[in-house]
């Protein structure tokens, strides 16, 4: 008998006898709430299922709470678990409801429904940038499902999702290996289910899929990413003829890692025609979206507004980015920072500067306010947001000179960002050593800021500290060398300054041996600057015939 059929006969008979055969009536309607069908209006009768189990439950407990809160919990995730455009800041407070009526629960539907409503509520919290909140509700609803063992295979499935919940919020945390290996697991998990079950669940295959691809890339496994991604086509486009609006968010977030993946690999038309199908797919359901529409709006407006400028199509970039910020501003703080962090890194490169200062203003407060609730994200996007500051701090605009030296800019002065920026990134090396490249930026941003100011030999020993960190790097990757190279010249340059010729000469050798040996060799104009400092260098030492060599390299360098 349909469940259809069912609940058209349960119905007057509840009415007759509401504790008799209510829970009955309660549980068919549960049961219809959770029937995903791509026809329309498949969302709304499951939506108007659900409510009709949560008000009849409602009234059940009134009558025998002893009684029927298990049943209640259940009806309040079975319309959580619904895909409709409810505030998540209600979801939420249902969610919280149900997991008080069935926290100390044993039994197993008590346990099903504790796992499931800790599930739905570490994705709505993430989606409100609560993200450790997210991820201690992901990891107790995995301990959940570990109680409720032997899962039917349904609930196998329910746990998968719990596990990709779990990663995005270790990812969005930086804590990419961790990310990695739930990922794996959930992969492994959807391929370990009866087949009936896999086809049931034919989504989870493309979610498994396109999650665990975007590991790989991180990892710069771009041909292996690709061909997960071309595997899940399939599935992929049942998604989104089954269940819309994550099945397009999914298809997305596909496209976004095959356009990192084609770029990294110099397919940039390709890379370009990804990101721009990715924006084309969100931009009609960004409504549609609850709480977090904008925000994955956002990131592939950014994605492609990144992939304009590093092809060296700046305006039609900064246009792109431009348009994430405005997309982002109504969504979450995360993606806000990001997005206004790339619009400032934009316009600088274009030397936009009068547009610059307005978005720190804007920025810098707003990763302040977090900074505290939720450190790995943005304490690395305010120090990259300091070390701006630094730059407009230091830097020629056009034609002009830079700003005169204590010139405050979004409220500071150069040398107090560079400090605070210094600061905060070695408290972040102290907890995790892969932010030494962002160290070793302040410390070269701080570097420029103190010589603005006059400070010489402070500006030498910020540069000591950012070679010896970059030495190490380059040792450890050598995609690191060209940024050894510019720090061991603008070191040598301060040596020169306080008269240690010497020490000043070895660090432009180096500077010049770490250029030479950057795989691709740096632009011909670095490399001229690199060798014209050694000039100089040997020149104040009397080695007149060698600086001379290195000054016709250099002019050569130039001319071509």
């Amino acid at each position: 008998m349909s469940v259809v059929v069912r609940i058209a006969l349960l119905r007057p008979m509840a009415r007759l006898d509401p504790l008799g055969w209510g829970p009955r009536l309660a549980e068919t309607l549960i049961t219809r709430s959770q029937v995903v069908s791509g026809l329309r209006g498949g969302t709304a009768r499951r939506t108007a299922a659900a409510d009709e189990a949560v008000a009849l439950c409602r009234r059940l407990v009134a009558e025998r709470p002893d009684r029927h809160r298990t049943a209640l919990a259940r009806a309040l995730v079975a319309r959580a678990g619904v895909p409709d455009v409810r505030p998540t800041t209600a979801v939420v407070a249902e969610l919280t409801e149900a997991i008080g009526y069935i926290e100390g629960s044993s039994d197993r539907l008590g346990l099903v429904a504790l796992a499931t409503a800790r599930l739905l509520l570490a994705r709505r919290r993430s989606q409100l940038g609560e993200v450790r909140e997210a991820l201690t509700s992901a990891r107790l609803a995995l301990r959940t499902w570990a109680d409720a063992e032997p899962l039917t295979p349904d609930d196998r499935a329910r746990r998968i999702h719990t596990l990709l919940v779990a990663a995005d919020c270790a990812e969005t945390l930086e804590r990419h290996d961790e990310a990695f290996d739930v990922r794996r697991q959930a992969r492994d998990a959807y391929r370990a289910l009866p087949w009936r079950y896999r086809l049931r669940w034919k989504a989870l295959d493309a979610a498994t899929a396109v999650h665990l691809a975007s590991s790989i890339a991180v990892n710069g496994r771009h041909r292996d990413a690709l061909d997960l991604l071309t595997a899940a086509d399939l599935a992929l486009e049942l998604a989104r003829s089954v269940t819309p609006v994550p099945g397009h968010v999914l298809s997305a977030r596909a496209l976004l890692v095959e356009s990192l993946c084609r770029q990294a690999m110099g397919e940039v038309d390709a890379a370009e025609r990804a990101a721009v199908r990715a924006v084309d797919l969100l931009r009609p359901w960004v409504g549609r979206i609850p709480d977090g529409g904008e925000a994955y709006l956002a990131v592939a407006l950014r994605a492609h507004g990144s992939l304009l400028l590093d092809t060296g199509r700046a305006d039609e970039g900064v246009a792109r980015v431009t348009e994430a910020v405005e997309v982002a501003r109504e969504g979450g703080d995360i993606e806000r920072a990001r997005a206004l962090l790339s619009l400032v890194s934009a316009r600088t490169t274009v030397g936009a500067w009068d547009d610059v200062e307005p978005l720190l203003q804007e920025l810098l407060p707003l990763c302040r306010r977090r900074a505290d609730d939720l450190p790995e994200v943005f304490r690395p996007l305010l120090v990259r947001g300091l070390c701006a500051v630094t730059i407009m701090s230091a830097f020629r605009r056009g034609d002009e000179d830079p700003p005169p030296p204590g010139t405050r800019i979004a409220g500071m002065t150069g040398t107090a960002a560079g400090h605070e920026a210094v600061e905060l990134a070695r408290s972040l090396v102290a907890g995790q050593p892969a932010y030494r490249a962002l160290l070793g930026a302040a410390l070269f941003g701080l570097d420029r800021a103190l010589i603005r100011s006059g400070d010489v030999a402070g500006a030498a020993e910020a540069l000591r500290e950012c070679v010896a960190l970059r030495r190490d790097l380059a040792d450890e990757d050598p995609a690191h060398r060209a940024d050894l190279s510019r720090a061991l010249g603008n070191l040598g340059n301060r040596l020169d300054a306080l008269g240690r010729l010497d020490e000043a000469y070895d660090a432009h050798r180096e500077s010049v041996e770490q250029a030479r040996a950057v795989d691709g060799g740096l632009p011909p104009a670095e490399m001229a600057v690199a060798l014209r400092n050694l000039a100089t260098s040997l020149a104040a030492l009397g080695r007149r015939d060698e600086a001379g060599r290195a000054l016709a390299e250099a002019d050569r360098l130039v001319a071509t």
